[in-house]
């Protein structure tokens, strides 16, 4: 019987511990990112955070289909281009699909911020990115603060880039 304990006892700190580990991952709020080279539709290589230190930075995360993803990128660029000569960077990065479907899906949504592709989908591990769409709002100084998972209004998301810049 102190064996079966022992072992249930080991057990449930063995599957605390990974699940504690799995959490520790994804960027808390006050936390900095974790670093992350990935590459644009277009072959430009981003490192992140370096390539956005000292700007207000939103960091989205989706996928071609996400169909929230789709309305919300729209006003993303209509925020980036009002606020971009501000200091706001909007890096949106699609997790696990391949290039060629990335690249005809910006053709169709005209975006002009760039869109970074994961296809081996690192972000998934590093930024807990597995459900989209994921964003984050990092600070000049390159802390989250905020995390927003799942959809943002226009609104919303106006507001809290506004609080940031």
């Amino acid at each position: 019987m102190k064996n079966a304990q022992f072992l249930l006892l080991h057990l449930l700190i063995a599957l605390s511990a990974g699940s504690v580990t799995a959490e520790a991952a994804e960027p808390r709020i006050g936390s900095m990112l974790p670093p992350l080279t990935l590459e644009d539709v277009r072959g430009r290589s981003y490192k992140i955070p370096e390539s956005v230190r000292g700007k207000v930075l939103v960091l989205h995360f989706w996928i071609v289909g996400c169909s929230s993803c789709k309305l919300e990128m729209p006003s993303m660029d209509q925020l980036y281009r009002i606020y971009r000569r501000k200091g706001l960077e909007i890096l949106a990065v699609n997790v696990g699909q391949k290039k060629k479907v990335v690249q005809d899906f910006a053709g169709v949504l005209g975006v002009s911020y760039p869109l970074l592709i994961d296809a081996a989908g690192e972000s998934v591990a590093l930024y807990g990115a597995k459900n989209v769409p994921r964003t984050y709002l990092v600070d000049r100084k390159g802390v989250v603060r905020y995390r927003i998972l799942g959809g943002v209004t226009p609104e919303m998301l106006k507001k809290l880039v506004l609080s940031l810049l």
